[in-house]
């Protein structure tokens, strides 16, 4: 297995490992936002096709084993201060999350992380944390944040293994298929030597 830099080429694959990272809310934005025809991961490809916004291919780093994308990682520094100005023009289901973000501005935000599910049990998972660790340090980053859904019980306790311990929850707003009720969690982790 290695690590790379995403490139355009990879929108659709990122688009489509977001959604599992994100457990279908991309895909429920998405189809807000489709028009004529296109579907939900067109939307998603062509986001992250851009240049600017979080999620965006110029954010993200693959994983590639056997020369196909089998997981990927987007991540960048929030910005300090971070702003909710805009909160009320967001979607529902996003502004808890968006909330939980402002509470670690200049963090090592990872966006979303998510691995094939015939990848998973290989360390790619731990591979893509690490490289994230790595871009934090190397960006003066202090320490890792991340959301997560406490009912994402295996996911929680990847996290937890990895050090990162619960900062603030608020609730969860269900989407349409969302596959989870309860509370967002965020979790942070202190980089060593930051």
């Amino acid at each position: 297995m290695r690590l790379r830099d995403a490139t355009r080429a990879d929108a659709r694959d990122l688009a489509y490992l977001i959604n599992l990272a994100g457990e279908g809310l991309p895909e429920y934005l998405w189809g807000q936002m489709a028009e004529g025809g296109v579907s939900p991961l067109e939307v998603g490809a062509q986001r992250a096709d851009r240049e600017e916004g979080g999620f965006s291919y110029r954010h993200a780093r693959v994983c590639i084993e056997r020369g196909r994308i089998v997981g990927m990682i987007i991540a960048y520094r929030l910005p300090d201060p971070y702003g909710l100005e805009d909160l009320d023009d967001a979607p529902a289901p996003v502004q808890p999350l968006l909330r939980l973000e402002a509470r670690v501005p200049g963090s090592w935000y990872i966006n979303g992380i998510a691995t094939l599910p015939a990848a998973r049990r290989k360390g790619v998972g731990r591979l893509l944390m690490a490289q994230a660790e790595a871009s934090a340090i190397g960006a003066g980053c202090r320490e890792l944040s991340l959301i997560v859904a406490e009912e994402n019980r295996r996911a929680c306790a990847f996290y937890h293994r990895l050090g990162f311990q619960e900062l603030a929850s608020l609730p969860l707003v269900p989407w349409p298929g969302c596959p989870h009720g309860g509370r967002w969690l965020l979790m942070t982790r202190r980089l060593e030597g930051q």
